[in-house]
Formats: C-alpha cells, sequence, structure tokens
C-alpha cells in the first residue's frame, strides 16, 4: 500500500476548446501547512455560513479545511458550464481512468475525493474508501463501496472488543449527517460561484449523497439478489 505522505490523485481535464485544467490532489494534506497561506477569500472563513453540524470551533479553526481545498477548483471553473463536454483523465497509484462526460460529472468525482480526504471531521470518516477511489462510479458502485467499508469497519470494532452494528445504523445516521453538512457547503459556494461565474454545477454537486440518506435501505435491497444463493 503507498504511503499515504507520497499518495497523489491527478485530474486533467481537456475541453474541447483545448482549454486544459490539471489538479494533481495529495492524500494527505495537513492542516499546519494550509494555513501558511492568507490569501483566502472571505467565502472560506470558518464561521462564513458554518455548517449547522460542524464540530470546529471557530475560536479555534479560522478556515473550512474543505473551502481551502477546493478553492483553486472551483475558481478554475468559474468560466466553463457545467454542461460544456471533456475528456477526462484520472491518474491513481494503481491505474488510470479515462472518460468523455460533461464538466459537472467529472468535477463531482473530483470535489468527491477532495472532500473526503481533507481535514473535515465529518467528511473524513470516508477518508478510508477515498484511499481506494473510484471516479465516475455509479449508484450502485457508491451503494456497494460505502456500505462495504463501513462493514469494514465494524470488524475492526469487533476485533478491539467493541458494540458492533451490523445493521447499519450508524451509516444511515452518518449519511443524514452528510445531507446537513452538504446543503449547508453548498450555500458557501454557491456565493463563491455566482461572484465568479455561471457554472451550474453546484445543484446537483451533492445529489447523490442527498439520495442515499433517504433511500440507503432501498438500494440495499436492489443489491440483495447478486449477494443471496440463487434458489435450486
Amino acid at each position: 500500500m503507498p504511503n499515504e505522505s507520497d499518495m497523489f490523485i491527478e485530474y486533467i481535464f481537456t475541453m474541447d476548446d483545448g482549454k486544459v485544467l490539471n489538479y494533481k490532489i495529495n492524500f494527505s494534506r495537513p492542516w499546519a501547512d494550509i494555513l501558511k497561506q492568507s490569501d483566502y477569500p472571505v467565502w472560506t472563513e470558518l464561521d462564513f455560513k458554518q455548517c449547522g453540524n460542524c464540530p470546529l470551533d471557530p475560536e479555534e479553526y479560522s478556515h473550512c479545511p474543505v473551502a481551502i481545498d477546493a478553492k483553486e477548483i472551483f475558481l478554475g471553473f468559474r468560466e466553463i458550464f457545467s454542461s460544456s463536454v471533456a475528456n477526462v483523465r484520472v491518474i491513481t497509484p494503481e491505474r488510470e481512468y479515462f472518460k468523455r462526460c460533461d464538466a459537472q460529472t467529472g468535477l463531482r468525482a473530483l470535489i468527491g475525493f477532495v472532500m473526503a480526504t481533507s481535514q473535515c471531521p465529518i467528511l473524513s470518516k470516508m477518508r478510508g474508501m477515498a484511499h481506494y477511489h473510484l471516479p465516475f462510479a455509479s449508484i450502485d458502485e457508491i451503494v456497494f463501496r460505502v456500505s462495504s467499508s463501513y462493514l469494514l469497519s465494524q470488524y475492526y470494532v469487533h476485533q478491539e472488543g467493541g458494540e458492533t452494528d451490523w445493521e447499519l445504523k450508524g451509516l444511515k445516521k452518518y449519511y443524514k449527517d452528510l445531507l446537513t453538512l452538504n446543503y449547508d457547503f453548498l450555500q458557501r459556494i454557491r456565493i463563491a460561484s455566482e461572484a465568479h461565474s455561471n457554472l451550474d454545477v453546484l445543484s446537483t454537486l451533492f445529489s447523490i449523497s442527498s439520495l442515499l440518506s433517504i433511500n440507503l435501505e432501498q438500494h440495499l435491497q436492489e443489491l440483495k439478489p447478486l449477494f443471496t444463493e440463487m434458489p435450486m
């Protein structure tokens, strides 16, 4: 397994008009190093439309870790419509992915990885899954990955003698927490985006987590036939 401090994932967007956007994201981004910079806009400050369930104290943390991580990405897309077609290449330590898609699809995959590897106490719970990042995942793939990751975490809880949650109650609650966070963070980024661009990606950027917060059980039932014995 690669050392997290040396692990990078690179997204390269090549637009049909020839414009290229390149983002190389370090899996491990220490908070102390991030705060060495001082040119952050107001909308990145922690108490600027802070998420309702954010556990960080503005007296201790000056900026939102996710807003800081995402700043350059959102500004880079300020003149690109969400419907613009791009060739998106994703380079991970193990393999490469390629998809010709709208900018919104590629951006959603990139921001999803950035959020899960940020110093946000809520989002960083997805860090293990982000280590095995899968760009452009379908809803079924996302349900499979999040539920499998959660069950693996419960296995480790069991090994340590803790109380396990095989009914995924904690996972369902977590997606409700994500729904709150995503909505509030959307308000923060919407203001930043409107100040710079007409990129219309924000209204659907977090639609998948919103959907799963409501219908996780339904999606799990849809996967059930793949993991149960077929009748003789």
